[in-house]
């Protein structure tokens, strides 16, 4: 019986912070006025090529499952312990998932990825995570979207208030009743004819498009705060 103490502990702290985590989505969800930019964009994309792949900073997982539930998604979720509570997390608000990385010896991911959009399955990754660095792609998800021929929408979203978190990735926690900007760019494409040399200098692109993503959603984000002081 001892033996197996620290087990259901493990369990015990897993249901709980899930549950916390679920409570806290929703909470803020139901109270956050949220104003969206370009999301036909999504749609477009999906009607054109059946599924997409959505890809956002790592630290923006928390909120992103509350604003892009709706959207049929299978995520690619780390297979580290930490990836549990997420994993569960996901589950409660009707996501799919993959285990696994496209980058650490994730063959077996990146090719149920793959697998999935030829079923028409869009997916969401993370492109600096697990482990970062925060802020740099890394070349799964290229290779992603050029082995499946399908294209990148870059996502993001700011909070007129939200907490940071003391983790790698500065993790964003939005407070209830702030007001979110959510953004889609513009599908980022990824030729099937790429050169492995030139897989570096995409990733260069696509981080690119990040910034001006995330410059514009904070431009936004403040003017929606600068209106309602006036």
């Amino acid at each position: 019986m001892k033996a197996s103490a620290p087990i259901w502990e493990k369990k015990f702290q897993r249901w709980l912070i899930t549950k916390l985590l679920s409570i806290l989505i929703r909470i803020t969800g139901y109270t956050a006025q949220v104003r969206h930019i370009n999301k036909e964009v999504l749609q477009e994309v999906i009607k054109e090529y059946g599924s997409v792949i959505i890809a956002t900073w790592h630290y923006n997982i928390f909120f992103s499952i509350w604003l892009l539930r709706k959207h049929g998604l299978t995520a690619l979720i780390s297979s580290s312990d930490d990836g549990e509570a997420i994993y569960d997390v996901f589950s409660r608000f009707g996501y799919q998932a993959v285990r696994g990385s496209t980058t650490r010896g994730g063959i077996p991911a990146l090719k149920q990825l793959i697998k999935l959009l030829e079923q028409k399955t869009s997916v969401a990754i993370t492109p600096d995570g697990p482990l970062g660095p925060p802020e740099k792609i890394q070349s799964g998800v290229v290779l992603l979207a050029k082995y499946s021929g399908i294209p990148i929408i870059p996502w993001h979203y700011e909070a007129s208030q939200q907490w940071r978190l003391n983790s790698w990735d500065k993790h964003k926690i939005p407070k209830p009743f702030a007001s979110i900007v959510e953004s889609y760019g513009e599908p980022f494409h990824v030729p099937k004819e790429l050169k492995s040399d030139d897989v570096p200098a995409f990733c260069e692109k696509l981080e690119m498009k990040f910034k001006e993503l995330a410059r514009m959603t904070s431009e936004e984000i403040e003017n929606l705060g600068t209106n309602r002081n006036k």
